[in-house]
């Protein structure tokens, strides 16, 4: 090993450059951290593979200024229906997910590793191909990993972490000997890239459940579309176009003729999840850390936002400014989320195979009547758009109540610690210029929000208080904002960011009945809440936090 030759160090090595790598190696790099991504394949995939984005994906990419670039490149899928005995059962709509991004965006994963790319090289950081993990080697302070080059040369990569995004096969899991726990389904499934003339809409996912299996059509370009149908026994061969169209005969009662295929396969899925996202220096991410049915569209989502959640932490934890204890929460937090996707994935996929027709009529009944409820509707648009993933779990949020606002809390007003923080719009800065809260909480640094309602006025002394100690002990890790609720000037001695809210929306959105703060995470989740804001309580887990 000693005679090989030594690469440059680098803080960070990226293994695997499919969207979840990718995603990884560029939160880092625009942070600053140097890095290395690496992937053993010469060339990226020109297979469209994952294909929805959902709205807190969409969110992330705004956050950091890509979003735009996403919406331009595919097409909106406002809903979906799903038909069993000839009707439909379920008609599900997207325009009330609570988002700017009230659909789901339908992108080839070829489509999004390009865009992905050029967002990673707009910061100077290059995938290097035909680059293969080979084995790694760790001590107290750094790992070191060894790679066979292009040419089959080896070479040795000091770094001080390795993050392994290399899919469900990942060398890095199996070299630091993490158990990858789970099954195979029995059943088997075909995927098909394909034209279709029928009345499918192409703004809505349809799909097709019956005694003999189950399909579904995702719209990518109109007349064009990704179906995945499952099937009992799929042979080793690659499925025909005549094989195909049987099986959609088969399932769907409405007349639909495939044509001009540009993909084709049979595949099997598993569900399994890596027992931890972690050991020592190497990190899991995407589906080298969890794979499992693709219902719901909810794979490539969890990876990316499996690096979203680790690279501001990494960032912060090399530049000096965070402690052990915050890197530490990336597994707990992940793997909890984790197991939530796999558990609804594989729910959903089961009910909707059932095969006995007695279950079958049973599901059918079922379904379309809870579908028919506002509060199934309600849990199926956050879930699906993932906007109700969140950290109440963690090892690194908090909440502080005290008096009536313990009781309020209780009842579940205003996002909870752990919560994404919610958007809302018509606030208005010192500019005068019309802003939205996820404008506000854009950048790397964490943001701490001082609510002073016009009935709190009197606390304002308090909350100036506090926001001049935060500022002195966290000036570069925390930017504190005071929100009035009103047009009322700055309250006199505060020279900081203040933030009038005239509509009330982002006071109702936070439940900011009376002086509150609210600490909103890099990564958009309230890592901290407090009714009303106590110093001693909020300086206390901002020591715990930072270094």
């Amino acid at each position: 090993m000693n005679s090989t030759p030594s690469a440059p160090e680098t803080s960070v090595l990226v293994v695997g450059a499919g969207p979840t790598g990718l995603m990884m190696a560029a939160e880092l790099a625009r942070r600053g951290i140097q890095c290395r991504i690496v992937d053993k394949n010469a060339e990226p995939t020109r297979l469209s593979k994952a294909l929805g984005i959902h709205a807190r994906t969409l969110e992330i990419f705004e956050n950091i200024g890509i979003a735009d670039r996403f919406v331009a490149a595919g097409i909106k899928a406002h809903g979906g229906s799903i038909y069993a005995g000839g009707k439909r059962i379920v008609h599900f709509l997207l325009d009330r997910i609570e988002s700017r991004y009230n659909y789901a965006l339908m992108l080839p994963q070829s489509d999004s590793e390009a865009l992905l790319n050029g967002h990673l090289e707009s910061f100077g950081a290059k995938v290097e191909r035909s680059v293969e993990l080979t084995g790694i080697a760790q001590d107290a302070d750094s790992v070191t990993a060894m790679l066979r080059m292009a040419d089959g040369s080896e070479q040795r990569c000091r770094a001080q972490y390795v993050v392994g995004c290399d899919g469900a096969h990942s060398t890095l899991r199996h070299a630091i000997g993490v158990p990858f726990e789970g099954a195979e389904y029995e059943e088997g499934f075909v995927l098909a890239d394909i034209h279709a003339d029928s009345t499918l809409p192409d703004d809505e996912i349809s799909g097709f459940a019956s005694e003999n299996g189950l399909v579904f059509f995702f719209p990518i370009t109109r007349g064009r579309f990704r179906v995945i149908a499952d099937v009992p026994e799929p042979s080793s061969d690659e499925p025909t176009l005549d094989e195909i169209q049987n099986i959609i005969d088969k399932n769907c009662h409405m007349p639909i003729r495939l044509h001009d295929p540009e993909w084709m396969s049979y595949f099997r899925i598993h569900r399994r999840q890596a027992t931890s996202y972690r050991l020592g220096r190497a990190f899991l991410a995407g589906d080298s850390a969890h794979i499992h049915s693709p219902a719901g569209g909810q794979g490539m989502n969890t990876g990316i936002q499996d690096a979203y959640n680790l690279g501001w932490k990494l960032a912060l934890s090399l530049k000096g400014l965070l402690k052990p204890a915050v890197l530490d929460s990336y597994a707990p937090e992940r793997h909890a989320v984790g197991r939530q996707v796999l558990r609804a994935t594989d729910a959903m996929t089961r009910v909707l195979e059932m095969r006995n027709p007695i279950a079958i009529a049973i599901r059918d009944r079922i379904v379309s009547t809870l579908a028919s409820t506002e509060f199934f509707s309600a849990m199926a648009r956050s879930g699906m758009s993932e906007l109700d993933v969140n950290y109440r779990e963690s090892p690194i949020v908090a909440e502080y109540h005290e008096g009536l606002f313990s009781s309020i809390a209780a009842l579940g007003s205003g996002p909870r610690a752990g919560d994404r923080a919610p958007d809302a719009g018509g606030l208005r800065p010192a500019d005068g210029k019309e802003m939205r809260m996820h404008e506000l909480i854009r950048g790397d640094a964490h943001k701490l929000f001082l609510f002073v309602p016009q009935a709190s006025a009197h606390d304002a002394p308090d909350l100036l208080s506090l926001a001049a100690r935060v500022g002195e002990k966290y000036r570069d890790t925390v930017t504190t904002y005071l929100v009035g609720n009103g047009g009322e000037p700055a309250p006199g001695g505060w020279n900081g960011p203040y933030v009038t809210d005239p509509s009330g929306e982002l006071h109702r959105a936070y439940h900011a009945v009376a002086s509150c703060a609210y600490l909103i995470r890099p990564d958009g989740y309230v890592g901290y809440r407090s009714f009303p804001p106590d110093p001693a309580r909020l300086l206390e887990f901002l020591g715990k936090i930072f270094a």
